[in-house]
């Protein structure tokens, strides 16, 4: 990362993230609810210290944020910056003017996800996305969402990632960039998703599960179509 960001003379700051493993107890963990997801994931699907630690690492980060009352680009260590960055980057007083959160990276859930354009800011393209993007290898943060994110997260269900992609629960759109500029490097060992070998799933969790993610692609499709419609006629 220092090698990178210097290539492109950008300042910077490390950010000493969360172990959860080695912090079991950190305070912020208090704010997990195993019992609620376990109500709508089923048994064993409960969140790791990992996970929690992640989650408890970038809700810092948003503290960070809301506290510096300024806009901040956050990027996970294993993130491979290419060449649009600094684009958004010389951008970005801008990009957070307009954008409270604005996804650097391609979308881990969908492949090829194409999106919607909604604007263009230098030589990027803004694009409104129907699904989140499963990931936070990199991102953009204003303030002003910092705060809503930190409000919407007194209670933790869902790791991190997937908290944030419920753009249609916290309504913090799902934006990101055409040309993307971060990428992910998938040599870079981490532990963090990595589940270990569990029961065979009940039925009755199978069906929960599928219950809860019906609702849940109900609400989203729900608040797409909202958003195009106002998009349209505005």
């Amino acid at each position: 990362m220092r090698a990178q960001m210097d290539r492109m003379g950008i300042p910077f700051e490390f950010f000493d993230a969360i172990h959860g493993a080695r912090n079991p107890d950190h305070y912020l963990f208090k704010k997990y609810n195993d019992k609620k997801r376990l109500s709508l994931r089923g048994a064993g699907a409960s969140l790791r210290l990992p996970q929690l630690g992640c989650f408890a690492s970038h809700y810092l980060l948003w503290e960070k944020c809301a506290q510096a009352d300024a806009p901040i680009i956050v990027l996970e260590d294993d993130a491979i910056l290419l060449p649009p960055f600094l684009s958004f980057y010389e951008h970005a007083a801008g990009f957070a003017e307009e954008h409270g959160l604005v996804w650097l990276q391609p979308s881990r859930k969908v492949a090829n996800q194409a999106g919607r354009s909604i604007g263009k800011v230098g030589s990027l393209t803004v694009k409104k996305f129907a699904k989140g993007f499963a990931g936070t290898t990199g991102y953009m943060i204003a303030p002003r969402t910092a705060r809503i994110l930190l409000e919407y997260c007194s209670e933790w269900i869902y790791p991190v990632d997937n908290t944030m992609d419920r753009f249609y629960d916290h309504k913090i759109e799902a934006i990101g960039l055409d040309p993307v500029c971060v990428a992910q490097d998938d040599d870079f060992e981490s532990s963090i998703n990595i589940a270990p070998a569990g029961r065979k799933r009940s039925v009755s969790d199978s069906l929960r599960r599928e219950w809860v993610s019906l609702k849940d692609t109900v609400n989203r499709t729900a608040h797409n179509l909202a958003f195009h419609i106002k998009f349209t006629l505005r």
